[in-house]
């Protein structure tokens, strides 16, 4: 009689719960180590305003008992404690005359600046004139102080009522506006000229500016102006004058011929 003996099968090992648990360990140790390394951060954060703020109350401290130190030796009471109100005397007075100092030297060159500012300034400079009828025999208009006229300053003159002699070097803004009256035009007969003429100090005479209008036949006559104006620089000594080709045609009413110059 044969026996056959069936060998026992192998029992499985079980490997699902083991892993499971290590993969919860490693996500929970994950998430401690982000929260310490956040916590630790915001921690350091704290701590360091934390350590500014109680560095400014030891400094705004330190300054209190340095005043009430300095009450203390004012009152008398230093010669009863251990204070050296002499040592603590001097330092507050010399503190004191640095900040007397610098705020002496702010206000100096603060005055110094506007002293600087002031005497750079350029005094206002401007003259405005009108015409005088007794121009009416000379080509050289003449001028009068009359009116609405301006004269600011006296580094510009009005010589001989002609002229407008300058005492200042710079550039000048030089304007001039002649009116005049014809009806006798005919096709032979030169346009009116006027001219702004300017005369050096080394009495040499050159023409500046210079502006025509032609006449016309409408009777009675009707104005027409002429107008000048630019900018030169003149220096000291000179002068200034406007020169017509006919002073006879020139309009002598109020607005109508006026001279001026302004200093830029």
């Amino acid at each position: 009689m044969i026996e056959t003996y069936s060998q026992p099968s192998s029992r499985s090992v079980a490997t699902g719960p083991p892993a499971a648990s290590m993969k919860i360990f490693m996500y929970l140790l994950t998430v401690f180590l982000i929260t310490h390394m956040i916590g630790s951060a915001l921690f350091a954060v704290y701590l360091h305003r934390r350590l500014d703020k109680i560095e400014d109350e030891m400094k705004l401290h330190e300054d209190f008992m340095f005043m009430k130190r300095i009450w203390k030796c004012n009152k008398d009471e230093g010669a009863l404690s251990l204070l050296n109100c002499g040592e603590i005397r001097s330092q507050f007075e010399s503190l004191v005359k640095d900040i007397m100092l610098n705020n002496g030297e702010g206000v100096k060159i603060k005055e110094t600046k506007y002293e600087m500012q002031k005497g750079d300034q350029d005094p206002q400079v401007a003259a405005h004139v009108i015409s005088e009828a007794s121009s009416k025999t000379t080509s050289v208009l003449q001028w009068a102080q009359k009116g609405y006229y301006t004269m600011s300053s006296d580094l510009v003159t009005l010589e001989n009522g002609r002229q407008l002699a300058i005492k200042r070097q710079g550039f000048y803004y030089i304007y001039a506006q002649v009116t005049f009256c014809s009806n006798r035009a005919t096709p032979t007969q030169a346009p009116f000229i006027a001219s702004l003429c300017l005369r050096a100090p080394s009495r040499s005479e050159r023409i500046l500016l210079r502006a025509a209008n032609t006449h016309n036949s409408a009777k009675p006559c009707r104005e027409q102006s002429v107008h000048l104006g630019g900018v030169f620089e003149l220096q000291p000594g000179s002068s200034l004058f406007v020169n017509v080709t006919d002073p006879s045609l020139v309009s002598h009413g109020i607005g109508f011929t006026s001279f001026g110059l302004l200093k830029l």
